[in-house]
């Protein structure tokens, strides 16, 4: 039996049933995007592991929470600056073309930053680490950014709010794995300069894959075409083109509601991050099952991914229900809510559930907000839109850890913290379904 909103959207039947990602992988060049997706992340999880682990939880160095905040200020909020700027290449020149050089450089860079670390230079070239894994990061968000510009080019309108759990999550289940490669790399190599180093040369592997996987997609195949090519010849003609862009953006109130709804959620979960550092490297100890130091935050980092794979399964079912404003309010409102306070016990368990939930929440909103974003924007602007989504995500997530660091004691147990963080995710899934309830995409 045909429903009414079956009838008055045909593509609804089309994403009923189990086919849905059968009906994606069909198409071959769906299936290349998709590997470079996983190359890619993969390599991204491990090369931030070993980043992270040889400047917070390497024993030959010691580290303070504002070591931490200074380490993710460098990192990303440089790139949240010039972001906006480089979306402009998106919509102008072959996105092909651009994501093979960018894997290509990361290559490069990632081998560089190995050898830094080889040499010992979280204590002697500190700067120069930093500048470099400031390279290789801004690469790898430059290259996000084309993917996900990229997708409505290999897959059907129909399928995209699928297309867009399925790859987004299995992305961050890639990062997640390879993180956990690198914290099992390190029992073998060592936790010391050398292991982290040579943990960050093996992940190179995995760029250099996805480099070699985006030559085989055609110069013009996944966009901009011809006719939606933006020309800008001056750095007067990207300014006006980043005006035009943040017009077209400000012009469509849902898509400014998801960008500042995630954005919310990505300043709460900056903090959150750094009070997981903090609890596995300082008050949580080992129980069974449980681990600390960086083993345990790969822990949270696996319950997360968990979550984020459930989030992805649900999606699509639920918001063809209840609608994806809706979705996105009680992922944010309710699920992010319940793992801050979860957080206050400050319990090893607990903080596990946490991570678990801070996964799912914030994977389920992210979906069904790329989604908002895709079937809004036009595609000439889509670059643009998609790299001011990754900066503002960035910069969020720099402001959350540099309000962390310094607000969180040195153990990272605080229920004023975790609790102030929790009515602030009750605020912003309360305010996001009330200014987005008139939307069409509800």
């Amino acid at each position: 039996m045909v429903t009414d909103v079956e009838r008055t959207h045909p593509h609804v039947q089309a994403l009923r049933g189990t086919h849905t990602v059968k009906t994606m992988f069909a198409g071959k060049n769906f299936r290349r995007l998709y590997r470079s997706r996983i190359f890619a992340q993969l390599s991204d999880g491990a090369f931030q592991t070993s980043l992270a682990g040889s400047v917070i939880f390497n024993p030959q160095h010691a580290s303070s929470p504002a070591d931490l905040a200074a380490g993710f200020a460098v990192l990303l909020l440089p790139y949240s600056i010039v972001g906006p700027f480089v979306g402009v290449f998106l919509d102008r020149l072959s996105r092909r073309h651009l994501m093979v050089i960018t894997t290509l450089l990361r290559t490069l860079v990632g081998v560089s930053v190995a050898l830094l670390i080889w040499g010992g230079g979280v204590s002697n070239a500190k700067v120069a680490i930093y500048a470099a894994a400031l390279i290789a990061l801004s690469l790898s968000r430059f290259f996000l950014s084309a993917l996900s510009a990229s997708l409505p080019h290999v897959v059907d309108r129909s399928t995209l709010v699928s297309a867009n759990a399925f790859t987004t999550t299995s992305g961050t289940i890639s990062s997640i794995t390879g993180g956990g490669i690198a914290i099992g790399l390190l029992t073998i190599f060592g936790r010391d300069d050398h292991g982290y180093a040579l943990v960050c040369l093996i992940t190179v592997i995995g760029t250099a894959m996805a480099c070699m996987t985006m030559m085989r997609f055609g110069a013009d195949t996944l966009g901009p075409t011809d006719a939606e090519r933006v020309q800008h010849r001056s750095l007067g003609g990207i300014l006006s083109g980043m005006y035009q862009g943040a017009v077209h953006l400000w012009e469509r109130p849902a898509c400014n509601a998801a960008l500042i709804a995630v954005s919310l959620h990505r300043l709460i979960f900056g903090g959150l991050s750094v009070g997981l550092l903090l609890l596995f490297k300082v008050h949580i100890h080992p129980d069974g099952f449980l681990r600390a130091d960086i083993a345990g935050v790969g822990q949270s980092l696996a319950f997360g991914g968990v979550g984020a794979m459930i989030a992805a399964l649900v999606t699509p079912a639920v918001t063809r229900d209840i609608g994806k404003s809706r979705w996105i309010a009680l992922c944010i409102g309710i699920g992010g809510t319940i793992s801050m306070l979860l957080l206050i016990p400050a319990n090893g368990w607990l903080v596990l559930a946490a991570a678990f939930l801070a996964g799912f929440a914030g994977q389920g909103a992210k979906v069904c907000s790329d989604t908002i974003i895709q079937e809004s924007i036009e595609d000439s602007y889509r670059g643009r839109v998609f790299t001011v989504y990754d900066t503002l995500f960035n910069a969020s997530f720099v402001i959350g850890v540099v309000i962390g660091a310094f607000t969180l004691p040195d153990d990272g147990v605080s229920w004023l913290f975790f609790s102030t963080c929790a009515v602030l995710y009750a605020a912003t899934g309360v305010g996001y379904r009330y200014i987005s309830k008139r939307d069409a995409h509800g």
